[in-house]
């Protein structure tokens, strides 16, 4: 296997117009060597629509990019709904010329329900090797909540101020650690402008974002983790990869009641459910938790079984491979080997 990498864009806007020429030039001279291309980049669909007309292509369909349209912060409001329509119709259409997808949430099937369409159900869960950095020593941790998300509305990331905020009103000692993960600038600022309101530096932690292989040591700090989406399309219709993080971590979960994480967290009888409507119910979570670090323990060993029984990416790859050969077998292919190109 080799990699290709291509320099990262970094600009939201510029995406769509910087990564095509740079991936080009990775991916057109050695086309003709490679057996099948798997992307998941919404911006590049047209292109790789074009080169599944030479090639086999996957195109895996990482979000339910319609009904982010609605909700990124860098689009304005007057464009967002336009946006929806147009997202939707051209996605679905080119898909239907790559005719490979892979999907990662049941709330995808019906959108990409089609006749000659062939497509497998891939969830974004965390690798085991996670579990060779969990550290033992859960009973003798200070109270610390953590929060592994991007930070934006619509994850919560208001919220879980406000939550902070709550936890010293109600006594409760409890340090929040996060990442400096933000979806802009703007949105960094109104953060840290809150923070500073409530006199929230001294409860809440930020540390520098780090590659998910190394997220272990940012979990093996926790008591509990949480994940307080709102109750909009886009968090309701996805399921969410940090859940599985905290799982493998042995974390117990407090997360927001959204039909997917009621699935995960209340069939592994993993941690506790709250609404995003009355943060007062994740704070009467924490102070349970926070109380009983024995149940906590337990709730956080039942997802870490869990996790290794059914959540598990290493549970996903014999479907992924046998989507792959059923590609390769309906086809020609002329390729060598396995091409592996990444912008970094």
């Amino acid at each position: 296997m080799r990699f290709r990498t291509f320099r990262r864009v970094g600009p939201r806007p510029l995406r769509p117009w910087l990564i095509p020429p740079r991936l080009g030039r990775q991916l057109l001279p050695i086309l003709r060597e490679v057996d099948l291309v798997h992307f998941h980049d919404l911006d590049i669909l047209p292109w790789m629509a074009l080169v599944s007309l030479a090639r086999p292509v996957v195109y895996d369909v990482h979000e339910n990019y319609p009904d982010e349209m609605l909700v990124r912060e860098w689009i304005p409001r007057a464009l967002r709904k336009p946006l929806y329509y147009a997202v939707g119709s051209t996605e679905t259409a080119l898909a239907r010329v790559v005719r490979n997808c892979v999907l990662v949430a049941p709330s995808q099937d019906r959108r990409f329900a089609s006749r000659g369409l062939r497509t497998i159900r891939v969830y974004n869960y965390a690798t085991r090797h996670l579990l060779r950095e969990v550290k033992d020593d859960y009973r003798s941790r200070p109270d610390v909540v953590v929060f592994i998300g991007a930070h934006h509305d619509n994850n919560g990331s208001m919220i879980l101020l406000d939550i902070a905020n709550r936890t010293r009103a109600r006594g409760l000692e409890l340090k929040f650690l996060m990442t400096d993960r933000f979806a802009s600038d703007a949105f960094r600022q109104r953060f840290l402008e809150t923070i500073k309101l409530h006199d929230l530096a001294d409860r809440v932690v930020i540390r520098p974002a780090v590659a998910a292989h190394e997220i272990m040591s940012l979990l093996n700090e926790a008591t509990i983790a949480i994940s307080p989406n709102l109750r909009v399309a886009s968090q309701e219709k996805g399921i969410h990869t940090k859940l599985f993080e905290y799982m493998a971590a042995a974390l117990p979960i407090i997360a927001t009641d959204l039909p997917g994480q009621m699935e995960v967290i209340g069939g592994a009888e993993a941690g506790m459910l709250a609404r995003p409507e009355n943060p007062e119910t994740f704070v009467d979570a924490l102070s349970v938790l926070r109380a009983d670090r024995e149940r906590a323990h337990r709730l956080g060993l039942n997802g870490q079984r869990a996790f290794l029984e059914k959540y598990c990416w290493e549970s996903q790859i014999p479907g992924l491979i046998r989507f792959y050969r059923a590609i390769l077998a309906s086809g020609t292919s002329t390729g060598s080997g396995l091409e592996v190109i990444d912008g970094n």
